[in-house]
């Protein structure tokens, strides 16, 4: 589905902190707040660890633009995002699992970031992203989906 993120592969306390930011309506995305109203602190720990079994999420087939990766690679670079996410972009403990993310969601999700649309555990996410265009967080969303 557009804009919906796969699961698969995020790290287990991730997962566990965005439902409960759902469940407290701290994070608004409706169906979610809703879905988790009332679920209990175990009720979330459970889902979280079902989810992490899920597989991670498959690139895209077919080829890609390499002049795209490079630009990504080189705000990568200049912004240290392996430095959170690791250097293959599997995210840990309370940072997400970007490598093979959906495309569509990876752009919604950087764009809301540096608005300070969609909140993080910390103001990082906005202050990393303030002075980053959107052509390099379209570029970083087309790497990013792009990683196993």
């Amino acid at each position: 589905m557009p804009l919906v993120p796969s699961l698969g592969g995020q790290p287990e306390f991730y997962l566990g902190v965005q439902l409960l930011m759902f469940r407290e309506n701290i994070r608004d995305v409706p169906p979610m707040n809703e879905m988790l109203q009332g679920a209990s602190n175990a009720d979330l720990q459970a889902m979280a660890a079902y989810l992490k079994k899920l597989p991670a999420p498959a690139p895209p087939a077919g080829g890609a633009d390499q002049a795209r990766i490079d630009r990504a690679k080189a705000v990568i670079e200049q912004h240290r995002c392996n430095f959170c996410h690791s250097s293959n972009y599997a995210g840990g403990e309370n940072v997400p699992r970007l490598a093979g993310q959906r495309e569509d969601y990876l752009a919604k999700s950087l764009r809301d970031y540096k608005s300070n649309a969609r909140r993080g555990y910390d103001a990082s996410m906005a202050d990393v992203l303030y002075p980053i265009s959107n052509a390099q967080l379209l570029d970083l969303a087309y790497f990013l989906s792009r990683q196993r």
